[in-house]
């Protein structure tokens, strides 16, 4: 299993000062966003030739570019919203080509409405996804969507209706298991039994992983922590992660600032379990 992290958690840095700062710390892959990781606008570092001087100067780095993080409001209900969400996507889509990226990844909208409103949403993401699966096919890409229980895309079984309904061999999921636990969810093996439902379900479209750690707060909200010091219990979902994905990239997400290089070993504490 390759251990990465992502990129604008070291804040917004030139190309070649993040890919040596990732290294310096251990990792040895990365997610992306250029809107966020990168200090110039997103535009001047969309150009084939700055696409391929990223790609190698990660490479150089040791550094695989695991996921292009894209992030867009994929159910959107204004439709120009919806619509520039699509066209920002795909340009990626191909952008991500050049850049040598495994994947391109999104959420798929916060969900704050009332839950007879699902449908609804789930709809506009079908559409976001058939839309963009179709220039994902054309240009050989990879799509990689993360559901988050308090987004559109909220459980394991509605991320396996958008994979059979959408139907593309170019949609794969991006698994992040702490952001499918709730505060109903946070037992040890309420925690595995939400891992073994996604990896039953879509377990051979998972393209990335992300690792994160934390605690739900007074109010049911998520607050990170450094890893091992929240609710996760990564040191028995871990083994079964390298088991069923041992191929893939897994990604801290939020990384504890100051502490990079301790949570990169930390990890592959777990992963040798």
């Amino acid at each position: 299993m390759i251990i990465g992290m992502r990129g604008h958690d070291f804040g917004r840095l030139e190309p070649d000062v993040l890919a040596a700062e990732i290294a310096k710390n251990g990792f040895k892959a990365t997610q992306l966003a250029f809107t966020k990781a990168f200090p110039k606008p997103e535009a001047e570092y969309m150009t084939p030739e700055m696409l391929k001087k990223i790609r190698e100067i990660f490479t150089d780095a040791g550094i695989q570019i695991a996921v292009m993080g894209c992030y867009v409001s994929a159910s959107d209900k204004d439709p120009e919203i919806l619509s520039a969400a699509k066209a920002r996507f795909s340009k990626c889509l191909e952008a991500s080509k050049l850049l040598g990226a495994g994947c391109v990844g999104t959420e798929t909208t916060h969900f704050t409405f009332p839950e007879s409103e699902r449908e609804a949403a789930y709809l506009r993401l079908l559409d976001f996804t058939s839309s963009v699966a179709k220039t994902a096919e054309k240009c050989g890409a990879t799509i990689g969507i993360e559901p988050v229980a308090v987004h559109t895309l909220n459980t394991p079984e509605l991320t396996g209706r958008l994979l059979r309904e959408v139907n593309s061999p170019s949609l794969h999921v991006i698994l992040d298991t702490a952001n499918l636990i709730t505060p109903a969810t946070t037992a040890p093996e309420a925690q595995m039994e939400v891992l073994k439902r996604a990896l039953s379900i879509f377990g051979d479209k998972v393209c990335a992983l992300h690792i994160k750690d934390g605690v739900f707060n007074s109010e049911g909200k998520w607050e990170n922590r450094p890893l091992g010091a929240g609710i996760m219990d990564w040191p028995h979902m871990f083994p079964v992660l390298r088991e069923k994905l041992d191929h893939l990239c897994a990604m801290r997400e939020d990384v504890w600032p100051g502490i990079a290089a301790r949570e990169c070993e930390i990890m592959h504490e777990w992963a040798a379990l």
